[in-house]
């Protein structure tokens, strides 16, 4: 038990140790990316809607991304913010977690509804996304579709993604993997089909899911 409780804290001294600390004024990003001078930073354990996403509250289209930005810049303000973090996320940030003053920004978020726990990397903010359901705080006040589906192509019924000749795009990575983009995300416009390479274009997002194709990690 000795021994345990040693390597417990030895173990929490090197991740202390090697961890990364900045802070100053923060420049957010969206809903759950601040940047402190050139360090971006995702907030570790949430989840916010995209920018450009819509909820449906009270039967009108809610701009719930934006209010997701708006209300994190409410709560950074002006003030200095202390970032720490000690692994990166797969879109190139720093996972970390970030406070002004005393309080947890991401906890703000999940407690107050703009943003939804993510498990992926930590666990911790599942209270506080149960007590802000149960009080039908942000979000949990409207019908939405969770940010992790939205960037697969999900949507609301009546915020279907637009027709087009091609609203989702299939094509080979040059390592052979089967990656798909929806109209309307980021470097859409600039992908171009080679149908003598096996690209393809589908109708629907379930369609791409069905050939083996990923979304792209936007």
């Amino acid at each position: 038990m000795v021994l345990m409780k040693f390597f417990l804290i030895f173990f929490s001294f090197i991740i202390t140790a090697n961890a990364e600390e900045i802070s100053g004024v923060a420049q957010v990003v969206d809903g759950d990316h601040l940047r402190i001078g050139d360090a971006e930073i995702r907030l570790s354990g949430i989840d916010a809607p995209e920018e450009k996403q819509t909820c449906i509250y009270r039967g009108e289209d809610w701009s719930c991304g934006k209010t997701a930005i708006d209300a994190l810049k409410q709560i950074v303000g002006n003030a200095i913010i202390r970032c720490t973090w000690t692994q990166q996320h797969h879109d190139g940030a720093a996972l970390g977690t970030c406070h002004r003053e005393d309080y947890d920004i991401a906890e703000l978020m999940v407690d107050n509804g703009f943003a939804l726990a993510d498990t992926e990397y930590s666990g911790m903010y599942i209270p506080d996304e149960m007590k802000a359901k149960a009080e039908r705080k942000g979000l949990w006040s409207a019908q939405f579709i969770s940010p992790w589906d939205w960037r697969r192509g999900v949507r609301l019924a009546g915020n279907e993604l637009p027709a087009s000749e091609c609203p989702v795009k299939g094509y080979l990575t040059r390592n052979g993997k089967k990656i798909y983009h929806v109209k309307g995300w980021r470097d859409y416009a600039q992908i171009t089909l080679n149908t003598e390479e096996d690209d393809r274009c589908f109708l629907t997002v379930e369609e791409a899911l069905l050939a083996g194709f990923e979304p792209d990690r936007q």
